[in-house]
């Protein structure tokens, strides 16, 4: 069984054009030939803007550098006046190692250094689905998390949406954020040893659920947490049957090559509104139209017990759940150790921890 039986895909001038046919009717080299040739032509819209060459893109309302904490921002973002430029070329490689260093193939490697993202079918076995879904209903009927900061609800309703801090929360969920075949794909695309920057539950419940606009991970916690560099990968189990009616992933494939800069400073105590509905740190719709109208759009299907890995920088963003059918995962996020957390990038003070976990694994909320 092959991911591409479990992708539907979106192409903004066609259903499915024929470029669009060719380049997933490609394989192996020549699929990496496409895609090389695809990015260069967002090459050509793309501008290395950093501050050495566009620095009055980059300063707040007062004329102030808004990085002047860091000896460089590297990637400018929640700007308050329009950039020059719509995005700037990803600095850092998306992989850092080869296929005899883990548990990916070659072409397992050369289709996330691609498209951001990679679906591996039947990851976990039935019975293990099993157990976590039994664990994950348990923690949604559990009394003590509802109304904490961790759990966030629906924002018109009482149902729970996600619950933080998962691995610190439960044993079965701290077991597979350890599991060697989570922690080996991690290892082996970053190219070292790694922590877990953020885990969660996210469940969005039948009729209830709704939609997460557009948005690069990358972008909230380089600007929020103070995450240096994309050196970090997500990595998401589904939990339910994703079908194309309960509001499943989508991706823009190539989106991870380019930093896509955001407008709107950050507001204070973003995170108690951002978890609910995202409206800081969103990609415009030019840059959004433009992306989509280059790369399409990605939404990986399948039953549960799938891994969908992807890069921390690959846009993504979902649908309502408008079917009776939940739609459930459990998330982890890993970080490499030297990529640790400085101070934000574009936020006066770090979000909680329950959100951006320290490198030494500890938790102060668990002490309380």
């Amino acid at each position: 069984m092959t991911a591409s039986r479990h992708m539907t895909s979106y192409n903004a001038t066609a259903a499915l054009s024929s470029k669009q046919r060719h380049h997933h009717e490609m394989d192996g080299s020549n699929a990496s030939d496409g895609a090389e040739s695809s990015n260069q032509r967002l090459g050509v819209r793309q501008v290395d803007a950093d501050r050495d060459q566009a620095p009055e893109a980059y300063l707040d309302k007062s004329g102030s550098d808004r990085g002047s904490s860091h000896s460089r921002d590297a990637y400018p973002t929640r700007l308050s006046q329009p950039p020059q430029h719509l995005w700037q070329k990803r600095r850092e490689p998306v992989v850092h190692s080869r296929a005899d260093e883990g548990p990916l193939g070659a072409e397992q490697l050369k289709r996330f250094e691609r498209d951001g993202f990679l679906f591996e079918p039947e990851f976990l076995a039935p019975e293990e689905v099993e157990t976590l879904k039994a664990e994950l209903a348990a923690l949604l009927e559990q009394e003590d998390l509802q109304g904490r900061d961790f759990t966030i609800t629906e924002p018109k309703s009482r149902e729970i949406r996600s619950i933080f801090a998962v691995h610190f929360l439960s044993e079965r969920f701290r077991q597979l954020a350890e599991d060697p075949r989570l922690v080996d794909r991690a290892r082996q695309i970053l190219g070292g040893d790694v922590y877990v920057h953020q885990s969660r539950i996210n469940y969005k419940p039948g009729f209830e659920g709704k939609g997460f606009n557009w948005h690069s991970d990358f972008e909230t916690w380089h600007a929020e947490d103070g995450m240096p560099e994309m050196r970090a990968v997500s990595a998401s189990i589904i939990l339910n049957d994703n079908h194309h009616f309960n509001g499943p992933l989508m991706l823009i494939p190539g989106s991870h090559e380019v930093f896509v800069h955001c407008l709107g400073e950050t507001p204070e105590d973003n995170h108690k509104s951002s978890l609910q509905a995202q409206e800081v740190g969103v990609p415009s719709r030019e840059a959004l139209r433009e992306l989509v109208a280059e790369r399409g759009i990605e939404a990986p299907t399948g039953a549960a017990g799938g891994l969908l890995m992807f890069d921390c920088n690959t846009l993504h963003g979902s649908n309502a759940n408008m079917s009776p059918d939940p739609r459930s995962n459990a998330f982890f996020v890993y970080n490499r150790v030297e990529n640790a957390m400085q101070a934000p990038f574009a936020a006066s003070r770090p979000r909680p921890e329950f959100l951006a976990h320290r490198a030494d694994g500890g938790w102060d909320e668990l002490e309380k």
